[in-house]
């Protein structure tokens, strides 16, 4: 009887190792670095949200505190409701006024526009804001009053 369990153990472990490994090859490598931001190592596919978590905190010193900002990724050039990168930076700029992305269209009042965009990937086209940075994952823009 002794002997019947530790071969059920045994094979329970080697099942669940099994397990694991399909697991972790299935999402990717690299399989022992630190992830860079949480979502890495979700699948094979990079994360629609990966470039906002790198972006955020490099441009977090740049937007004045309590100042309002929008993020999105551009379709086109303008703006889109981008829901993901929005929620993004609402969890990753809490000092900070984070508004819904259409308070930076082309239908907004220019004193109702946003202060700070900051756009993931694709640049933003609008004649009332300016470039302030441009980093790898997107660009930071003002407006201009």
């Amino acid at each position: 009887m002794k002997r019947v369990e530790q071969i059920v153990i045994a094979l329970g472990a080697i099942l669940l190792t099994a397990a694991l490994l399909v697991r972790l090859v299935s999402r990717g490598g690299p399989y022992f670095d630190r992830p860079q931001t949480i979502v890495d190592h979700v699948g094979r596919e990079k994360h629609e949200t990966r470039d906002a978590l790198i972006l955020l905190p490099k441009v977090a010193p740049l937007i004045p505190r309590g100042a309002e900002v929008t993020c999105f990724r551009p379709g086109g050039g303008q703006m889109q409701y981008d829901v993901p990168n929005y929620f993004a930076a609402i969890g990753a700029l809490p000092r900070h006024n984070v508004q819904p992305p259409f308070v930076a269209s082309l239908n907004t009042p220019r004193n109702e526009l946003v202060e700070y965009v900051i756009a993931i990937e694709q640049p933003f086209d609008h004649p009332y804001f300016h470039v302030v940075a441009t980093f790898p994952e997107g660009r930071l823009y003002k407006v201009d009053r």
